[in-house]
């Protein structure tokens, strides 16, 4: 297994010591994969830009960390013959490329980003800038910096529609005993920078921790306008979500309904066999579909609430996120769920 030897607090260790900031996303990206249990080696890399061999590669090579000083492992090693910069031809090679999508190119992600564009010039050119340069050529290039427009992935509006009315018509047959519950989950980190305004002229800065430790959480939304969240120490796991079925019976009844999306461990053989010997309905929203489901806009609003904050440790983000939850204004479920 990659990084078997590694732990994730020997390698923030390393990371509090270096200063170049590639060096520093090898190290982020080995620290993600470590963390989370369901990152595999690809989602790491595809958090910087980079593709999975490049993480192959790289986490390989951070095992020796148990055995050498971090600065010969962590920092690229010095090459004969480097060119200094880009000749005219590679030049416009790099323009071009920038101008088509990174996997025109052979790397899995979806656009570009300095890091990889960075990496990209040293991989193929064998010509390494700092980053403020390479920002000044993807400027002169005609790329700007800007966030994309959401598109929910494989969502069909059709296949939403007709979601919508199939789920209205079989509400109309359940019981007045029945709760009506949309859940869903999130993960907060310690520091998460977000969009805010500040004053033009201004380079606004904001204290934030390279540490990935997390709280997890899941919710719910009633019918009713209520609200429920139940903290997670571990990854979510079947086990976590039948948990929360038996809480939110305890908390609205032995009859729910609830509504959730197609994540693995809601669609698990274990929790529909546990939902099977009781009177739960599960109800699976379309995949793709998060604007259908009202418990997003509670974790909206809490990022809205807990960005560009640091927290010195999980306790006080914890504190801080129910003390939110407690206070927001809680989305009415049917003007999502019924057309």
């Amino acid at each position: 297994m990659t990084l078997e030897n590694v732990s994730a607090d020997h390698l923030r260790r390393v990371l509090e010591q270096v200063e170049e900031s590639a060096a520093s996303e090898r190290l982020m990206a080995a620290i993600t994969y470590k963390e989370f249990d369901d990152v595999t080696q690809k989602n790491a890399a595809e958090l910087y830009g980079y593709s999975e061999g490049w993480a192959s590669k790289w986490f390989n090579r951070l095992e020796r960390l148990e055995t050498e000083p971090f600065e010969a492992v962590v920092y690229d090693e010095p090459r004969e013959g480097r060119p200094t910069k880009l000749s005219d031809g590679q030049h416009e090679q790099f323009v071009e490329a920038l101008h088509n999508s990174p996997e025109e190119v052979g790397y899995d992600a979806p656009a570009w980003s300095v890091p990889l564009a960075r990496h990209y010039l040293a991989e193929e050119f064998d010509v390494e800038y700092c980053e403020r340069h390479v920002r000044r050529l993807m400027s002169e290039a005609g790329l700007s910096w800007k966030t994309a427009r959401p598109e929910f992935h494989k969502s069909d509006e059709r296949a939403q529609k007709a979601w919508q009315e199939g789920f209205k018509k079989s509400g109309d047959n359940l019981d007045n005993e029945y709760t009506i519950l949309t859940i869903d989950q999130t993960r907060q980190v310690l520091s998460t920078l977000i969009y805010a305004w500040f004053p033009e002229g201004e380079r606004p800065s904001l204290p934030v921790t390279g540490a990935w430790d997390s709280i997890k959480l899941l919710g719910a939304v009633s019918d009713a306008g209520e609200t429920f969240f139940l903290p997670c120490a571990e990854n979510f796991n079947s086990d976590t979500t039948i948990r929360l079925l038996d809480a939110l019976q305890t908390e609205f009844g032995e009859k729910i309904c609830v509504v959730l999306d197609n994540a693995s461990y809601f669609t698990a053989n274990k929790v529909q066999e546990f939902a099977e010997g009781t009177p739960i309905e599960l109800c699976y929203l379309p995949r793709g579909s998060p604007e259908l489901n009202p418990a997003e806009e509670c974790w909206r609003q809490l990022n809205q609430e807990l960005g560009n904050r640091l927290f010195d440790t999980l306790d006080d983000l914890r504190d801080a996120a129910l003390s939110v939850l407690d206070r927001i204004e809680v989305p009415d479920v049917f003007t999502y769920l019924w057309p």
